[in-house]
């Protein structure tokens, strides 16, 4: 009977093959439960947050997410699935009000692309600068400045028309389009850079935005495309001999060159004192990408123990989520050395950023306690 039983049983290379099989997809589904049991917890956490009343005037917190092309990327999805998969669930658990604003810039030399850096600095430094205009036009005696906000954004409005007809061919008013838009939200929107990479770009705009100039270059009218043809035509005869002016002497002259315009700068800075402004508290939240082949090894051990990031990046975002995380910055090397951990990736390799910012602005600059 047990010659009979023997002859059943698989062999011992099948036994091995078939149980290595069973133990690492048991092994990744135990990752899979154990990852979403983790990441609900900090949801929970966040639900707590949610279901604290609010009074009827009062707006629910907002903040603005930047994310940046990480290092070793051409683009930003990997960083988008970070942000989807770790943080969104606690942001959306906590009713954490977001906009999402991803800079992936590349420029093309010798046929190589690359990304290009500072899309992040300047968006927020203007930002910052637009909310200090608002603030001089809203004082006593600056009148000229409302005129020319007035001006401004009639040229922007004549502008969003001009770009919606050279993109249908026809007016927007001979059209169903609609121009809705969302109300601005009344105040300051935090800022949370996803990575090391945005968070310098991120600080780096909030001390340019609040100490650099907020002198203003009107925008330039957008050119209909049958103003460019009409234009294209009329340089193409002037261009013919037929329609050359000729001198006594016989010779043909040359066409005038175009008349360059200069474009109109309002003059901010003459009625900034220099006050200050109310900066945005600054959160900081991990992105650790790790390429090449070094990393491989972590990779695979990450893909099936997954519960180490849910941790590590689930935790920061539920920091976000608590406004009581909220606290000025011990100093300025603080607010320089968070998140420099992550330059000791390969990713980083022949790479480097740095922090610039004004002591003022670092000794005003509230952040989030993320990295406790």
């Amino acid at each position: 009977m047990l010659a009979a039983l023997r002859k059943k049983l698989p062999s011992r290379n099948t036994a091995l093959f078939w149980g290595s099989v069973f133990g690492v997809v048991g092994f990744y589904k135990y990752n899979s439960k154990e990852s979403q049991r983790r990441l609900e917890h900090y949801c929970k956490q966040a639900e707590t947050v949610a279901n604290e009343p609010i009074g009827a005037l009062d707006t629910p917190r907002k903040v603005h997410v930047y994310i940046a092309t990480p290092m070793g990327e051409l683009g930003t999805r990997k960083a988008r699935l970070h942000w989807e998969k770790y943080i969104l669930p606690v942001f959306v658990a906590g009713a954490l009000d977001y906009e999402l604003t991803l800079v992936n810039d590349t420029e093309t030399i010798n046929d190589v692309e690359k990304a290009v850096r500072g899309g992040v600095h300047s968006r927020v430094a203007e930002e910052i600068k637009e909310q200090r205009r608002k603030a001089l036009e809203l004082e006593e005696g600056n009148e000229e400045l409302k005129l020319w906000r007035q001006a401004i954004v009639e040229r922007k409005k004549d502008n969003e028309a001009r770009d919606t007809m050279n993109r249908i061919g026809r007016a927007p008013g001979e059209v169903n389009v609609s121009s809705w838009k969302p109300e601005p939200y009344p105040g300051v929107m935090d800022v949370v850079a996803l990575g090391r990479e945005t968070w310098v770009e991120v600080i780096n705009g909030l001390s340019e935005g609040a100490t650099g100039s907020l002198n203003y270059s009107v925008p330039p009218l957008v050119p209909l495309d049958s103003e460019v043809r009409a234009q294209q035509e009329e340089d193409r005869v002037i261009a013919t001999p037929d329609a050359a002016v000729i001198d006594t002497a016989g010779t043909v002259a040359p066409p005038a060159p175009p008349a360059v315009l200069v474009p109109q700068v309002v003059d901010y800075d003459r009625f900034d004192s220099k006050r200050g402004v109310e900066l945005p508290g600054a959160a900081f939240i991990s992105h650790y990408n790790r390429t090449g082949w070094g990393s491989l090894p972590l990779r695979v051990w990450h893909f099936f123990h997954d519960q180490e990031n849910v941790d590590l990046y689930a935790r920061q975002a539920l920091q976000v989520v608590f406004e009581s995380a909220r606290r000025p910055a011990r100093d300025a090397q603080e607010v320089i050395d968070m998140g420099k951990d992550e330059e000791a990736l390969p990713a980083w390799e022949g790479e480097s950023v740095d922090v610039v910012v004004d002591p003022a602005v670092a000794a005003s600059l509230k952040i989030y306690d993320t990295q406790a």
